[in-house]
């Protein structure tokens, strides 16, 4: 059997990047590129009418760096909120995802899609988001990967559940290097709910998470504080001095590595 040795100083390197998209926010655009970087664009999507940061595009001599940052305006909750289903346009039977998520992603695919087209001819791709950025970023990847652009490296964080079981079956399968953090004490990776009935229409609605879980267990006493992007900074610095995580869900101390192990 083949185990994931997650590198745990990349997951950390993102979460710092994402921080800096949160103060992209705060600062109306303004915020620090991480050394050794330099900045390829600026993200902007819209969020139900009106249009917000959202993360931004770094790049090195090696690879290319896609983030986007959570929920942070009244609008972003009302997206979030919108959880009927669409089917997800740019794959053949690609199944139904969640469409506050998907308009977003909508409002800002192209310029995401025409710079990773370019750059993925002679860099690795790494696609991070937190939260509603995590969703995002497994949207990005998705279709990147199903239209054979390149397979990115795709890192989530606190996300939610972005669509249904055909969804969930089609990513899994085909993207490839995908990982996603959760704190066990966190709420919103567990939402929205499996089931959902929207009465008077009867509609049957299934939300259903994409893999690889890597999981931690830190409780900060409110849902809000268990879901911050600092909580999921502590959580991946503590694996990253503690242990490493595989699929069986255990842990294994770093003196153990096994033998045969894929890195992502």
């Amino acid at each position: 059997m083949k185990f994931l040795s997650v590198d745990y100083d990349k997951a950390l390197e993102l979460l710092l990047c994402i921080e800096q998209a949160y103060a992209q926010y705060d600062n109306d655009g303004k915020f620090m590129v991480p050394s050794k970087y330099s900045l390829v664009d600026t993200i902007k999507a819209r969020a139900i009418r009106e249009l917000e940061w959202f993360g931004y595009i770094i790049e090195n001599d090696v690879s290319v760096i896609i983030v986007f940052r959570g929920t942070m305006s009244d609008l972003d909750w009302l997206a979030d909120l919108k959880i009927d289903q669409d089917l997800f346009p740019y794959v053949r039977n690609g199944g139904n995802v969640h469409s506050g998520f998907l308009s977003i992603y909508q409002s800002c695919r192209e310029m995401l899609l025409a710079i990773v087209k370019e750059k993925a001819l002679s860099k690795k791709i790494f696609i991070a988001g937190h939260s509603l950025g995590g969703s995002l970023a497994t949207l990005l990847g998705y279709e990147i990967t199903m239209t054979g652009i390149c397979n990115p490296n795709v890192y989530s964080f606190g996300s939610p559940k972005v669509g249904n079981t055909k969804f969930k079956e089609s990513y899994d399968e085909n993207v490839r290097h995908s990982l996603r953090f959760v704190n066990l004490y966190d709420m919103i990776p567990l939402s929205p709910p499996f089931k959902i009935e929207l009465k008077p229409l009867k509609i049957y609605l299934e939300y259903v998470q994409v893999k690889q879980p890597i999981t931690f267990a830190l409780n900060k006493g409110s849902i809000r504080s268990s879901h911050d992007l600092s909580t999921y900074i502590e959580g991946v610095k503590k694996m990253q001095s503690d242990f490493d995580y595989t699929p069986t869900f255990t842990y294994k101390l770093r003196e153990n590595e096994l033998v045969e192990e894929e890195v992502i």
